[in-house]
């Protein structure tokens, strides 16, 4: 009897920090109201990072969840592929910092920099690994900070509304496995893809070495509001609508699949009008949504790791369920992933 191998999440975990802001705390620090808020974003509140945390510590919390949850070791661990926008530092990236928190051996750590798409292009780069003999144990994670770049200012509240901070990690693991098993649990497919036309409708632009700036950084570059994202909200929405969609269209139709097929649809929670507007061009139940967008905002690279557990923790994402994830971020960037749990 053949033989084969398959990459299976056997671990998932997630962190938020404790401090909840809400919609009713933001209308303190800028013009907006809660009902501006939840109409436009379907955000209600949404964690912040305390003064002593960086992104890395984000990122260890939620790995050490998704080692419990899989009964392994930092140890066990053979390659880190983390995700972020907001790295504790310019360099080194975070991954190493990730590394060296959780005790692990001097194993690779990748950083990934894909924004709000950095997720679903981790987990594909690690399936890839995966089928290295070198790397059969790999932790994924995504974390972001955001809230120490927003301005609330009414220049940057169409921004600073959206973001919060979060983590989110899975550890996947190279399985044998006889070859007549049926529909094993396992990472399957995957999309990515990017257009660069898009990057300046979403991006941060300073600090940097773009064109004949004359240093890295100058106090004008903050004076000038530089160093906070800048988003032209109607494109991106535009576009993210479209790439979501079409990348959940591309995994349904490599495999041969019915939307009916899928147990639950993922999606990158950045705002809650693009994913009704996908769950209505993809016509699915409401129940085949995940939507944890009102709890914890954008939080970019950890958003679909929240909202899988999440799903786990309602009960709607189950051994053997057939899922999508979907994304879009700046860049543009754009990815998913076909699983079965």
């Amino acid at each position: 009897m053949g033989s084969c191998q398959y990459a299976e999440i056997i671990g998932l975990g997630g962190y938020v920090p404790p401090r909840v802001v809400t919609n009713h705390d933001l209308a303190l620090m800028t013009e907006t109201s809660d009902e501006w808020i939840r109409s436009r974003t379907g955000i209600e509140q949404r964690r912040f990072a305390s003064e002593s945390q960086g992104t890395s510590d984000l990122a260890l919390s939620a790995a050490q969840n998704a080692l419990h949850d899989a009964k392994i070791e930092s140890q066990d661990i053979d390659l880190i592929v983390a995700a972020t926008t907001t790295p504790d530092y310019y360099m080194p990236g975070m991954g190493v910092l990730l590394q060296t928190k959780l005790g692990c051996r001097p194993i690779p750590a990748i950083d990934l920099r894909a924004q709000c798409s950095g997720f679903a292009w981790a987990l594909t780069t690690a399936h890839a690994y995966s089928h290295n003999p070198q790397y059969g144990t790999i932790l994924v994670v995504g974390a972001d900070l955001q809230s120490r770049v927003l301005d609330f200012s009414m220049a940057g509240r169409n921004t600073a509304v959206l973001f919060g901070d979060g983590a989110g990690a899975c550890v996947i693991r190279t399985i044998t496995s006889s070859s007549k098993q049926p529909h094993p649990s396992c990472l399957i497919d995957h999309v990515m893809g990017s257009d660069g036309s898009g990057c300046s409708t979403l991006y941060l632009p300073r600090p940097g070495f773009a064109q004949d700036q004359s240093c890295f950084i100058h106090a004008q570059d903050i004076k000038d509001k530089k160093t906070i994202p800048h988003m032209d909200g109607q494109q991106v929405f535009k576009h993210a609508t479209t790439h979501m969609e079409q990348t959940v269209r591309t995994l349904l139709d490599r495999h041969n699949l019915h939307i009916n097929d899928i147990a639950l649809i993922i999606p990158h929670q950045a705002n809650r009008r693009i994913n009704d507007m996908l769950q209505d061009r993809l016509q699915i139940e409401d129940r085949k949504m995940v939507h944890v967008i009102h709890k914890y905002g954008n939080t970019t690279s950890a958003t679909l790791p929240l909202a899988m557990l999440e799903a786990v923790e309602d009960g709607r994402l189950k051994k053997g369920s057939l899922i999508i994830t979907t994304a879009f971020g700046s860049g543009y960037t754009w990815g998913g992933n076909l699983i079965r749990w």
